[in-house]
């Protein structure tokens, strides 16, 4: 009981600290940045944020799902190396499309190489911390994870705020101190962090080879998702930069990273709980279980998401004047959209978590390209006949496509569950299932 009780409290903790951190850091930057500064950083970490949603997220949700078969049977170190092997042989592609997309950037966009170098180092730290961080989640090894996580999280725009105060207004001087601090808290955190062997494979299936195929057949579904997400996520400010300027897009993405962070809290702190233990009953075929944890997620990740809309909605302005700084704050107004849209977010990422849980990651795909057939209609209509407010409109209209697609095929794949033709089993493998 006391293990339990301190696991919650690192993991509500860490969660809270995590969002206080990103809003702290949003209060600071916007404090010292102007809104056309602040929109080129933006708008390169984005890139830099297309770039980790493709080539970690996939892997990292595959290593994840893995993760109590291979515990049980062998050496999580194993989970480890395969993991950074799948990264390395996917290296190629993205280094090819910095390359060719860099070389464009600085020829005709007039854009400066340093910031393409820093955007692919920020990546290169993003893929290593992401591979130990999701692995931690995945062993209930909270304490690290939230001491890690969290510290990141604080510690990127302290020190890019000071650098600013004392170089002046530098996109360069911000990106080039959130790489430091990653890479230094990279050699802190990462140091034996896994013993070099934790167990003894117990079967042939556990070798390199095999193991890096399986994680391939469950991530290769998943990477065109990172489009696909980052197209909802980001999309938006691209187009508004586009249309109405980079200052435009920098206010837009200050009021958006102080809007979503409490519901992606609430997400994230509920899956941080409930998703260790609910993949582990999915493995041991417990699906009583598993539907019990999923039932206890929905209601606590939608109930608390419907309060903080009622907040935004009451109280933006009075936010606002909290956490951003005063030439952002005409765009308070936005709030409660983006609140709406997040709740709703939030919500279908409990019902997606349910077919990843079963292997079911073709379905999650073909949630993921709804919502964004709805993003590409909605989000450029929107800017273009009301500006930044109808880009924060549209983002309730193609979260709600997300979230009844999502509700659909989590039901479909809880049904074959129940009836036995798509069962994951401890080996962490899914029976055959259509999309």
């Amino acid at each position: 009981m006391r293990q339990h009780l301190s696991s919650a409290v690192w993991i509500v903790g860490g969660s809270a600290l995590n969002a206080l951190g990103t809003l702290v850091g949003v209060r600071i930057l916007t404090q010292f940045l102007t809104p056309g500064s602040y929109g080129v950083v933006t708008l390169a970490l984005g890139m830099s944020t297309l770039a980790i949603s493709i080539v970690s997220t996939p892997l990292t949700q595959a290593a994840m799902h893995f993760y109590p078969a291979i515990a049980a049977t062998g050496s999580v170190r194993d989970l480890l190396n395969s993991l950074q092997r799948c990264f390395l042989r996917m290296a190629p592609w993205p280094l090819g499309a910095a390359v060719i997309g860099g070389t464009a950037y600085v020829v005709w966009g007039g854009g400066s190489l340093l910031l393409v170098v820093l955007i692919v180092l920020l990546l290169a730290c993003e893929c290593w911390r992401s591979s130990n961080v999701s692995l931690l989640n995945a062993a209930r090894r909270n304490r690290q994870h939230a001491l890690w996580v969290t510290t990141d999280t604080w510690a990127r725009p302290l020190v890019a705020s000071a650098a600013v105060l004392i170089v002046g207004q530098s996109p360069i001087a911000v990106l080039t101190c959130y790489v430091v601090t990653s890479a230094t808290l990279i050699l802190i955190f990462s140091r034996n962090i896994w013993p070099a062997q934790a167990g003894v494979a117990a079967d042939a299936d556990t070798d390199a080879a095999a193991l890096d195929a399986r994680m391939w057949s469950y991530a290769i579904p998943l990477i065109p998702m990172g489009v696909i997400g980052w197209a909802s996520n980001l999309g938006d400010r691209y187009i508004i930069g586009g249309v109405l300027g980079v200052a435009d897009a920098g206010l837009y993405a200050a009021i958006y990273g102080m809007s979503y962070a409490p519901f992606m809290l609430v997400g994230t702190t509920v899956e941080l709980a409930l998703r260790p233990v609910h993949q582990a009953a999915v493995s041991k075929g417990d699906h009583a279980r598993a539907r019990e944890l999923f039932r206890m997620w929905v209601v606590a990740v939608a109930g608390i998401c419907a309060v903080g809309v009622v907040i935004y909605s009451f109280g933006h302005e009075f936010l606002a004047t909290l956490f951003v700084g005063k030439n952002f704050r005409s765009g308070s107004n936005l709030m409660p959209w983006i609140g709406a849209g997040y709740a709703l977010r939030a919500t279908s990422y409990v019902f997606e978590r349910v077919c990843y849980a079963y292997g079911q990651t073709r379905r999650v795909l073909t949630v993921q390209l709804l919502a964004l057939v709805a993003t590409v209609i909605a989000s450029p209509l929107g800017v273009l006949t009301l500006g930044l407010k109808g880009a924060a409109m549209a983002l309730p209209v193609y979260f709600s496509v997300q979230l009844v697609a999502a509700i659909y095929f989590a039901n479909r794949t809880l049904r074959e569950a129940t009836t036995g033709s798509s069962v994951v089993g401890a080996g962490g493998r899914a029976a055959e299932g259509s999309a």
